[in-house]
């Protein structure tokens, strides 16, 4: 590690007390994904809730605390930021289209959700991994999360894996720190950027079709297709937020209603096995 501290260093001139930078990586990102604000501002096209995966541009520090702020929702799909990270190198693979399931089911990478209640335009993200192998999650919302990590190997450089997901449709990195015994170091000190409609990527959607997919979520909703469970009830491995009350052809019953109609449309494979769904 301390070649890559050297390494890193050497990209800025703010002496040994700093981290080095800290911006998204721009080769390994979604395809839906535009980075702007030097990097540090990335924004999913809003007609799509996925393909929106996102990697730290250098390994990270244990307990180095990343900072990052939710800039943009659209409340037409379901699901919202996954936060994690992963020992495998950004680049040395292609870029799946979800964090969870498609990569954390390899070996080396990690994710979990964030509640969309705590997404909200201008919440504010704390997440880092310690020593001991935790991912802890804080936002000035509130909310508080701390899982171990069992698949990451934090003996090996380590990356931020984000994904801006379904309802997430622009995130900020505010920066980093990493608190020692006699001081804090902390990343390149960057410009306060305020979010605005030029400087987030992407257009607004037109009114008239933000219209168009909330009505398509709510006959969603209130469409009785399928039976709900009211035992043992387990979660949609897209959304993680709805019941996964569709069962595919495989035999798999992984999927909720309103993320199976796109599944299907957009994939047409089982998430889990990978066999094909009959339409």
């Amino acid at each position: 590690m301390a070649r890559k501290d050297k390494e890193v260093r050497r990209s800025c001139r703010c002496g040994n007390s700093c981290l080095g930078p800290l911006t998204f990586h721009s080769e390994a990102k979604g395809q839906h994904v535009k980075l702007s604000a030097g990097a540090r501002r990335a924004t999913r096209n809003p007609h799509s809730f996925h393909h929106g995966v996102m990697f730290s541009s250098r390994p990270l520090r244990l307990d180095e605390k990343v900072r990052m702020r939710v800039e943009r929702c659209v409340p037409a799909w379901h699901g919202a930021l996954r936060l994690g990270f992963t020992s495998v190198p950004p680049g040395t693979g292609p870029v799946c289209s979800f964090a969870i399931p498609d990569l954390t089911e390899r070996q080396g990478f990690w994710a979990t959700p964030v509640p969309e209640s705590h997404c909200s335009p201008r919440t504010e993200l704390t997440f880092w991994l310690t020593g001991s192998g935790h991912l802890r999650i804080r936002t000035n919302s509130g909310y508080e999360h701390e899982e171990k990590l069992d698949q990451i190997d934090t003996r090996k450089p380590i990356w931020a894996m984000i994904d801006v997901y379904g309802q997430t449709t622009a995130v900020l990195l505010l920066g980093s720190e990493k608190k020692g015994l006699l001081s804090t170091r902390r990343s390149c000190p960057a410009p306060i950027i305020t979010a605005t409609e030029e400087n987030c990527g992407y257009d607004e959607i037109p009114e008239q079709i933000l219209k168009k997919m909330m009505h398509r979520k709510s006959v969603d909703l209130n469409r009785p297709l399928y039976q709900t469970k009211a035992d043992d009830e387990e979660f949609c491995v897209v959304c993680f937020s709805e019941t996964d009350t569709v069962r595919l052809d495989c035999g798999h019953s992984c999927l909720c209603p309103q993320c199976a109609a796109r599944v299907i449309t957009e994939f047409g494979t089982c998430p889990l096995c990978r066999e094909r769904i009959c339409r």
